[in-house]
């Protein structure tokens, strides 16, 4: 039975109310000895990462893991053997320490001495101070020198909803204020899409989009890197966590097509594979029955989003009804997961909600289905428009067909199509679609908050499907002032109740995904919330 924790870090104050489900058992052993420094690892990408700038929208894997490699921020989340993939335990990164008031409006961060950005041009390893968090802050938020700079709004600004600004009593102390309590910030703070930067990068280029330096284990070698083949990241000689990375690199190799990947895995030329699907596991498990594999639940869920943002059918409530209660879960979940995954709610963490709760919130029922979308005047049914990345998984692709099969069975006809990256992203974020899908862990980041407010909230920049709920805006606000764990755990359950009474989206199931790793691969442990995956793996050979 999936559990909720709220987790108390107290500094002097309340600090966090963040989330975590079970540690879930290990399926590889530990290592039998200490780390062996040096050597190469290989990992697969599906794309090429595109640029840099965390605060433009488009971002998606690998841009996370190579800032996450190249940078950091000021707090982090602790993995390893005793550390469930979905616990979230902060640790200290850029800050050593940190304090939070009572009402959670002032976060006070005791900056590390000493930490120096990688010694490249143009920062050339200068020391980090207090002034690169105001300025980094600042540049995420479009506030202080960016206020009229007529910027795009940040993609992850919500992650800094109300900050009032950043003091810098002395080099290394940075104070984050807030007109409003601001519960989830401590949690943002240690996430791989804040870290802090360096202004002389955005100085010499006028973005950052180009060119990533910052603080980090490993820095990315440009003239050994190849688009379309091959990203080649370093190891950070001056790297502030003394001993670390124990690689001397690391290099992805961009495979888009799943074949080879596995038949790469299988010829020992990738050392890990991150994330895959049920099937996936089988084939691997059947084809390198030595590889370690470690299965976890994905604490997001397979997700579809209803745009509200132009005129159609997905605009009557009744509507999104039908298609909520058409849904069969247990279909999808034998279909592409073997029966392995469990039901998900919309809004909610893997074990925000029971089992049970999670089964009596949304149930199936194809004749209220029909019904339904006989009052709202669609008796002869309607098409839907579902466009999809073209480099889409195969398991994906699968639940995609299978929500098609199920909408047909009410009569509603879904087209189902690829596009290209590019133009599918484009109109993702312009809200010019039926239906999208949330796969992987995108839309979650940090802090339970990230999938409520950043997708859900009329006025956030997350919000693509372009909902306007006055009622949920509401409650999401209050999600983010209540200092007490258990309102507010009382608080994201109405939240994650409202976007089912609405059918804002549906959400399927937390699937199972599993990472794969060769047998003389040590220390990978891998968090959702920590994408740097290998600075702390050996290999041991």
């Amino acid at each position: 039975m999936n559990s909720w924790h709220m987790l108390l870090v107290l500094a002097g104050g309340l600090t966090l109310a963040a989330c975590s489900a079970p540690v879930a058992p290990r399926e590889q052993p530990a290592p039998d000895q200490g780390p062996r420094r040096g050597g190469q690892m290989n990992v697969r990408v599906a794309t090429d990462p595109f640029d840099w700038d965390s605060s433009y929208a488009g971002k998606s894997v690998p841009n996370d893991q190579g800032v996450a490699y190249a940078t950091n921020s000021l707090l982090g989340f602790k993995s390893g053997p005793d550390v469930g993939y979905s616990q979230m335990i902060l640790r200290p990164e850029l800050a050593e320490k940190w304090e939070v008031s009572a009402d959670a409006r002032t976060f006070t961060f005791h900056l590390r001495r000493g930490v120096k950005f990688v010694n490249l041009p143009p920062v050339n390893g200068r020391e980090l101070t207090s002034a690169d968090v105001k300025w980094t802050y600042e540049y995420w938020t479009r506030t202080g020198e960016f206020k009229d700079k007529k910027l795009p709004q940040g993609q992850f600004d919500y992650m800094f909803e109300g900050m009032t600004g950043v003091e810098t009593p002395d080099p290394y102390t940075a104070v984050v204020r807030f007109k409003e309590p601001f519960v989830p910030f401590l949690a943002y703070t240690a996430s791989e899409w804040d870290p802090i930067m360096a202004k002389e990068v955005y100085q010499q280029d006028l973005s950052l989009k180009d060119h990533l330096i910052g603080t980090g284990a490993f820095y990315l070698d440009t003239a050994a890197s190849q688009k379309g083949s091959r990203w080649v990241w370093k190891k950070n000689p001056d790297y502030w966590d003394a001993g670390k990375p124990y690689l001397d690199e690391v290099r992805w190799l961009v495979l888009p097509d799943e074949a080879t990947l596995h038949a790469a895995f299988t010829a020992k030329q990738l050392d890990t594979i991150s994330q895959i699907a049920y099937q996936d596991a089988k084939t691997v498990e059947a084809s390198n029955p030595l590889a370690k594999l470690t299965r976890v639940v994905q604490p997001r869920g397979y997700h579809l989003y209803f745009s509200q943002a132009h005129p159609g059918p997905l605009k009557d409530v009744r509507v999104r009804q039908a298609l909520t209660l058409s849904v069969d879960r247990e279909e999808i979940n034998r279909g592409v997961s073997g029966g392995l995954g469990t039901w998900a709610v919309p809004g909610a963490m893997a074990g925000l909600f029971t089992d049970q709760e999670a089964h009596a919130l949304q149930p199936q029922d194809t004749a209220r289905a029909k019904t339904l979308l006989a009052q709202a005047g669609y008796d002869n049914g309607f098409t839907l428009d579902w466009p999809y990345q073209a480099d889409e998984t195969k398991a994906n692709v699968a639940w995609y067909q299978l929500i098609q099969a199920q909408f047909k069975r009410v009569g509603v006809t879904i087209n189902l199509h690829s596009l290209d990256k590019a133009t599918q992203r484009a109109r993702k974020y312009a809200g010019e679609y039926d239906l999208d899908s949330g796969v992987g862990l995108g839309g979650l980041e940090a802090d339970i908050d990230s999938m409520l407010y950043g997708p859900y909230f009329s006025a956030s920049s997350g919000n693509w499907s372009k909902i306007n709920d006055s009622e949920l805006d509401t409650l999401l606000q209050s999600t983010r002032r209540e200092t007490n764990p258990a309102k507010r755990q009382e608080l994201l359950k109405a939240s994650a109740k409202r976007i089912v009474d609405q059918a804002w989206g549906i959400e399927l199931i937390y699937p199972p995904i599993w990472y794969a790793a060769q047998p003389w691969v040590e220390g990978f442990y891998p968090q959702f919330g920590n994408r740097a995956e290998h600075i702390e793996v050996w290999l041991n050979k």
